[in-house]
């Protein structure tokens, strides 16, 4: 039986009424095979529009819908939404772009009226071939895993931590907070670090909705958006946290001291030990590597001391099984490692400090009580501040960290606080000072005594060596007068006719602001979950403007420094927008809808080759086989885990390509690529699309104009 095609065209306002002739448009789709009846309207997508369509839809038992309208992006789904409320198969409609794609881009009124008679008549030929899709609908789990506890995760996982939802909390370390519990002071309002992030770890650690995880790590992850699978291995703590209180009399007793990783270093600390002072959850914890008990079987000293019975050397690691639907890793970052670059004696010359270890020597918790001292014990007099170490350059990192700057200058405010009579002189080439009030913060050292920016040409430039116990730096300058520096919010002097001067001078103490670079365990995480990573490292998001938290795999989603270098309000921000997408998807009593413009393989062309396989950015193709890793999970023992759902398998032929309908998004990269035709995709069938070339062709448009098919559309 012939279809019933209706055609509607909207006039858009003035939009596509001034620029198409819609009279001849309207007598011309009249003609088209299998057009019973055409109609133009003001606007379609009013309400007065929408029920034109549904009632003609009915009136003309009209088997097909084409509308030239807008954009598909705009009000593709308030047309499917009308077919489906006159009972019609969303599905079986096709939508014309003829106001961006003819009105708005072809001056000539008679063109443009053509070159839409021609996409009428090329959506007419394929809507014929439109096949009914259903949309699938799945059960789904409500709870959420954190990756990582510091603020970027912190702000996730309380955004998350909702009535009758369960956020797990992963973190690897004995504590949370991240780095930014390990600061003294917060730019630009130089606010106590630990005043503004203790309330906010307290929140954790008292919300029934959360379960926090320390000492943990994520083994594997397995399902899809709804329904993961995570095997998380917690690591024994040997210390019972239920009675532990943090007295520290453990401590004193321990023989055994290592390097503090958590003071950069700079100081000791025993195999039995809580961070810092203020750590949270403030609970002692064993570290089983370098503890005397463990290595010799020789040691009881803390649990002999421990007034409360807190010590368990027998407790073991344990692998814990989890039930959600949405991931957010909030992994951190590490920083540039300055010995790689040795110009800068990092390590070999005595007083160079990264800026973390600075943080931590301006930290009242830390190595010298927040006391700047030399090695020798004593303050120093000249401190230089070098920008820029290990990025914004070719040979380490091209991009900008975005808040070395910033760090800097908070240096420099706390510094010149606590030592009034010091010589400080800040290194750049460049500054970057986003943020409403960062240029304000800058603007306030400018009128410190003591305070001088220096700016060269190339900081890579700079030499370092040792001199009679000082470090001599070695710079060429075309630093203009401090006064004129930056005034006004000025970036700086662009002229490249200031001459060079080429100087040393004589420091006792040197920061390096070192880059951020992506956490050294990022690459082991892409791989267990399965996300890409940028040339950089960090992961990568599924689009840098529109969807900054989201990655290409539906379900997981990324925050804070994981996703790239930023300042704690972008973190929190992030942090934030990842678990609102997720509250946006996730919602109680709801199911979560499939799409229904997937692909499918047809199992007597499959040849198994694979290729499609390495091409799916979703890595929703696996290769049916028993013996193969990438076997569908319901096949390797987990049927029934989802309430009967096979995640959107079916029983196939071994040794072919299945797709799994719930992670697939029908790009058809694979159907493209696929060497034997095998596999569809659903509403872009090789029959769909050739109808709609020949329907463009077949038009005085593409004879008379010479019609490049490429941006028809």
């Amino acid at each position: 039986m012939a279809e019933r095609i209706g055609v509607f065209v909207c006039e858009c306002g003035p939009n596509i009424k001034e620029a198409i002739d819609l009279d001849t448009v309207v007598t011309f789709a009249q003609g088209l095979k299998n057009v019973v009846m055409v109609k133009s309207f003001n606007l379609l997508c009013s309400e007065a529009g929408k029920k034109l369509i549904e009632e003609n839809i009915t009136k003309n038992n009209l088997t097909r819908v084409v509308i030239a309208a807008c954009s598909p992006r705009e009000h593709e789904h308030t047309f499917k939404k009308v077919l489906s409320n006159a009972g019609l198969n969303p599905y079986l409609l096709q939508l014309v772009n003829i106001r961006e794609q003819c009105a708005w881009v072809i001056k000539n009124k008679t063109l443009a009226t053509e070159k839409a008679k021609a996409m009428i008549q090329a959506a007419v030929e394929r809507v014929i071939h439109h096949e009914p899709l259903e949309s699938k609908d799945l059960e789904c789990q409500m709870d959420a895993l954190v990756v990582g506890a510091g603020i970027a995760g912190i702000s996730a996982a309380l955004t998350l931590a909702q009535k009758n939802r369960k956020v797990y909390l992963v973190e690897k370390s004995p504590v949370i907070g991240g780095k930014v519990a390990l600061y003294e002071k917060v730019f630009p309002t130089l606010e106590c670090a630990s005043c503004v992030l203790d309330p906010v770890l307290d929140k954790v650690l008292h919300n029934e909705q959360i379960e926090l995880l320390t000492l943990s790590e994520i083994q594997e992850v397995l399902g899809f958006f709804g329904n993961f699978i995570v095997k998380v291995k917690k690591n024994a703590r040997c210390v019972d946290t239920k009675t532990c209180i943090g007295c520290g009399a453990c401590f004193e007793v321990c023989p055994a001291k290592v390097k503090n990783e958590y003071n950069e270093g700079l100081d000791e600390r025993r195999a039995i030990y809580i961070p810092y002072a203020g750590a949270l959850p403030n609970v002692a914890v064993i570290d089983r590597e370098h503890c005397l008990h463990f290595q010799t079987e020789g040691c009881n000293a803390c649990q002999n001391t421990c007034p409360f019975s807190s010590i368990n050397y027998e407790e073991n690691d344990e692998v814990q099984e989890l039930r959600v639907g949405a991931i957010v890793l909030a992994t951190g970052f590490d920083v540039f490692d300055p010995k790689r670059a040795p110009r800068y004696g990092y390590g070999k010359i005595d007083n160079v400090y990264t800026s973390l270890e600075f943080e931590r020597l301006l930290n009242s918790n830390g190595p010298t009580g927040g006391k700047i001292l030399l090695k020798n014990g004593q303050p120093p007099k000249k401190i230089a501040l070098i920008h820029c170490v290990g990025s914004r350059t070719r040979e380490y990192n091209e991009y900008c960290s975005g808040i070395c700057c910033m760090y800097s200058l908070k240096f420099a405010h706390m510094v010149n606080e606590q030592l009034p009579d010091s010589s400080i002189s800040e290194f750049y080439s460049d500054f970057c000072l986003p943020g409403k009030e960062s240029q304000g913060f800058f603007n306030n050292l400018l009128d410190k005594n003591g305070i001088e920016f220096v700016r060269v040409k190339d900081l890579d430039s700079i030499k370092f060596s040792e001199k009679k116990g000082k470090i001599l730096i070695q710079y060429k300058t075309i630093n203009p007068p401090s006064s004129t520096l930056l005034k006004g919010g000025k970036r700086g002097l662009q002229d490249k006719n200031i001459p060079e001067t080429l100087k040393s001078d004589p420091f006792d103490m040197v920061v390096l602001s070192v880059a951020i670079e992506a956490a050294k365990d990022a690459q082991d995480l892409a791989r267990i979950f399965d996300i890409p990573q940028g040339k950089d490292g960090f992961f990568t998001e599924e689009h840098t403007e529109l969807s900054p938290a989201s990655t290409i795999k539906e379900g997981i989603f990324i925050a804070g420094c994981a996703q790239g270098p930023k300042d704690v309000q972008s973190t929190v921000t992030q942090g934030q927008a990842a678990a609102g997408n997720i509250l946006s998807r996730l919602i109680h009593g709801e199911k979560l809808v499939l799409e229904a413009i997937t692909a499918t393989v047809d199992e007597d062309l499959c040849s198994g080759c694979k290729i499609c396989i390495g091409l799916c950015p979703y890595k929703a193709i696996t290769y049916n086989s028993p013996e193969s890793p990438h076997t569908p999970l319901w096949k390797r023992g987990a049927e029934g885990d989802f309430e009967g759902d096979k995640g959107g398998f079916s029983d196939k032929k071994e040794n072919l390509a299945t797709i799994n309908e719930v992670l697939c998004r029908g790009c058809g990269i694979c159907a493209a690529a696929c060497p034997s035709g095998a596999i569809k995709a659903k509403h872009f069938t090789d029959k769909q699309i050739f109808a709609e070339i020949e329907g463009l062709l077949n038009t005085n448009y593409a004879k008379t104009s010479k019609m490049s098919l490429r941006g028809t559309g």
